[in-house]
């Protein structure tokens, strides 16, 4: 039903923020990411949201993309995820690092979410392993902000490729080819998936 609001912020919460529009106040619950992106209160901004109705509420959540949307709605599908839990999620992994853990197994990093325990971490990833494109692991610019190129960015993208089914000795092979310097590790993952399907 609303699937955006575009307003003032008019407060800043720990886990949520309240967007002026027209004179109207939307409290909308925030990944604390998201939250950290937004202007200062005054300032303008739009968020994607998503309209959660059950019986006794109804509450809006907010994303800084659409991509939030996505993985807030693929978490809520999972059996026993919760609003509160696939929002604490989002606050630890955005969804480019959502995506990655889900690829690689990797449960540990999903229990970083408070009250998220091995249980629900390992259920999430039974159940999306196979409705997660591993083009979202690697992130794109409308979904993710490219951090700038530094040294541990070459063992960050080895990881990645590792996690996404490449063998270790072909990961750092390709990833040392590539001339890096100026390159985040989204730029670096991408280069190194392409070289890898061309045979380079």
């Amino acid at each position: 039903m609303i699937a955006y609001l575009n307003g003032k912020v008019a407060v800043k919460g720990e886990n949520f923020v309240i967007i002026d529009v027209s004179g109207i106040g939307f409290r909308v619950y925030m990944p604390s990411g998201d939250i950290a992106r937004l202007p200062d209160p005054g300032g303008e901004t739009k968020i994607h949201t998503y309209f959660y109705v059950r019986e006794d509420a109804m509450e809006l959540y907010g994303f800084g993309t659409e991509s939030g949307i996505e993985y807030f709605s693929k978490l809520l599908s999972v059996s026993g995820v919760g609003c509160k839990a696939a929002l604490a999620i989002l606050s630890v992994l955005p969804p480019a690092d959502l995506a990655l853990a889900i690829i690689g197994g990797d449960s540990k990093a999903i229990t970083r979410a408070q009250g998220v325990g091995a249980k629900i971490a390992q259920r999430i990833i039974l159940e999306l392993k196979g409705k997660v494109d591993t083009r979202d692991a690697v992130g794109t610019p409308e979904k993710s902000e490219a951090a700038p190129y530094s040294p541990s960015a070459d063992v960050s993208a080895i990881n990645a490729l590792i996690a996404l089914g490449c063998s270790p000795s072909e990961a750092q092979k390709t990833v040392t080819q590539i001339p890096a310097e100026g390159m985040s590790t989204e730029d670096i993952i991408k280069e190194a998936l392409r070289r890898m399907s061309n045979g380079i």
